[in-house]
């Protein structure tokens, strides 16, 4: 009795080649198994980096440069003062009384600016009325900066006109105005004795002219109107003035031609 013995099949199994590895991640979930797709993983593009990199690199090279050239050149530049007329002179009340000076002088200022091709920023002007030409009486600010911090205060364009109207009064009691020496309140009353007395306007302009691409020069004046005739009326504090329009002039001084930027 012999003994069958099954037949074995013979399986050769391969195992794969590295590459052809698939990975796989596997989850569990509640006893299920879940096959989960690999993810490619983000590799960082070092050459764009390095090309972005080199970009702004450049740029703040030039951009520096460029500034560079810019603070090594000044425009030349002939500019011209801007003119002051005075259009308008009166005295509405004038009067002497226990060593004091009382008065009002109304004006009217216009400012030229001509023959510059380049607008005018005005920063500060001061006016002041004063005796005869050096004893200051009373003295008004009409255009200064608001802020501390304020660049534009007031803008005068090239070829443009600017109307200013002043208006000083003194009593000889006011803090914020100049004391009167009592020689001086003595020469005006003995001026108004004989009928006429003489004053002067006086301003400080300080200034600005602005040029291109962001240039600016400086500029101080010192205009005034001299020997201003006012006539009184006897017995009384009114006046009369005869005041045709005429052109205050005096010292310019200019600054450095500076960049804003």
């Amino acid at each position: 009795m012999s003994l069958s013995t099954p037949a074995v099949e013979s399986r050769t199994q391969f195992s794969p080649l590295p590459q052809d590895i698939e990975e796989h991640h596997v989850e569990i979930n509640d006893g299920n198994i879940v096959m989960v797709e690999p993810c490619e993983e983000e590799h960082l593009d070092w050459d764009g980096a390095v090309i972005f990199l080199r970009f702004i690199m450049t740029s703040m090279l030039l951009i520096g440069l460029a500034l560079h050239q810019r603070k090594l050149y000044q425009p030349t530049f002939d500019p011209i003062p801007p003119k002051f007329f005075l259009d308008s002179f009166e005295v509405p009340h004038l009067e002497v009384s226990e060593g004091e000076v009382s008065s009002t002088w109304v004006m009217n200022v216009t400012i030229w600016n001509v023959m510059n091709n380049s607008d005018i920023n005005f920063i500060n002007l001061e006016a002041r009325i004063s005796y005869e030409e050096n004893q200051t009486l009373a003295v008004i600010t009409p255009i200064m900066p608001q802020y501390v911090l304020s660049k534009e205060v007031s803008l005068l364009e090239n070829g443009a006109t600017k109307k200013v109207h002043l208006n000083l009064s003194t009593t000889g009691w006011e803090e914020n105005q100049p004391i009167v020496d009592d020689t001086v309140v003595q020469a005006i009353d003995e001026d108004m004795q004989q009928g006429t007395t003489r004053f002067s306007l006086h301003m400080i302009i300080i200034g600005e002219v602005l040029l291109d691409n962001g240039w600016v020069q400086t500029f101080t004046m010192h205009p005034k109107c001299t020997d201003l005739l006012v006539k009184v009326v006897p017995d009384n504090t009114r006046t009369i003035t005869h005041h045709k329009p005429e052109e205050c002039v005096g010292l310019v001084q200019w600054g450095h031609i500076e960049n804003i930027f």
